[in-house]
Formats: structure tokens, sequence, C-alpha cells
């Protein structure tokens, strides 16, 4: 049986799932900004993700093990290729941009370019939006479904596009 997240904790997840920034969950939960990112290191610990696991991939591990409420899309899953299928799940699972292209079969030149025509594809402002959407939509499978645990250690940011950052709900 899997343990599930302290109420603290859930509520820093779910503001990170709505693609809240630490200092925006810091300003709305009262917390410090140290608290806040030591909440997230815990997150991490308690997912079993390596502590420099992107946010992309944090949100995708809470929401595929049911540890924050899957956002409501508002619409329909778009009809993908098979090649943004895969280029979905590897954003989904993989941290570093190398492993992210590795995994998707691109070069990593391109991994830019082939992000930013998925997130316009998908109508997502960003790679943690999109990992919303594709829960919401049933395109990433829960954990212990089909889908791996992600194994990539390193770090990147989420591919922000230029639009107005979301408000945290709740």
């Amino acid at each position: 049986m899997t343990v599930k997240l302290i109420p603290s904790l859930r509520r820093v997840a779910e503001h990170l799932v709505h693609n809240a920034t630490a200092a925006e969950i810091a300003s709305v939960e009262g917390l410090s900004a140290s608290t806040v990112h030591a909440y997230l290191k815990d997150i991490r610990q308690h997912l079993d993700l390596p502590p420099r696991a992107s946010r992309t991939v944090v949100a995708n591990a809470l929401l595929g093990r049911g540890e924050a409420t899957v956002p409501d899309p508002g619409r329909s899953a778009p009809v993908l290729t098979s090649d943004q299928k895969l280029l979905f799940q590897a954003i989904a699972t993989k941290s570093r941009r190398a492993d992210i292209a590795l995994a998707a079969g691109i070069a990593p030149a391109d991994l830019h370019a082939r992000t930013e025509a998925l997130l316009s594809t998908v109508g997502a402002t960003d790679t943690v939006h999109l990992i919303g959407l594709g829960h919401a939509w049933g395109l990433l499978a829960p954990q212990g479904e089909s889908q791996s645990t992600p194994a990539s250690a390193g770090s990147t940011r989420p591919v922000r596009r230029n639009t107005a950052p979301a408000q945290p709900t709740g």
C-alpha cells in the first residue's frame, strides 16, 4: 500500500500541477520560499524521484499516482501523430533535454521547436500544463499501468510559452 502525501505537501502538490511557481505557492499558502522548496524536495522523495527531477516530471508523477487532482481541460483531446505522442511521453517522464530528445527519437537541436509545435497543437501554455492536459484526456497512463518511473536525474525548467502565468487554485 502506498502512503499518501500529508495534507501540507498535498496542498503544495495541487498548486504545482496547476502550474503555480514556488513564489506563487508561498504567497497563497502563507509559507516562506525556503519552506516551499523543502516541501518540493519532500514531494520528490515521497515519489521516489531524483532530487533534480523537473517540475514537469514531478507533476506527471503526482497526477499518475493520484496525489493531485487532474485539472479540467475544458476541451476534448486533439488528434496527435505517433511522433507527437512519443514526444508527449518523453516530456512526461524525462527531465534532461538530451534524454527527452533520445526518448522521442529526435535530434536534441530539434527538441525546442518540436516541443513548441506540440504545445501549440495541444493548446498548452507550457510543459506542466501539457502534462495536466495529458492526464485529463487519458493520454498519460496512471503510475503502474504502461508508464515507467522517471529515471533521469537532470533538471530542466518547464518549457514556457509567452503567455500569462496560470493563477493558482485552491
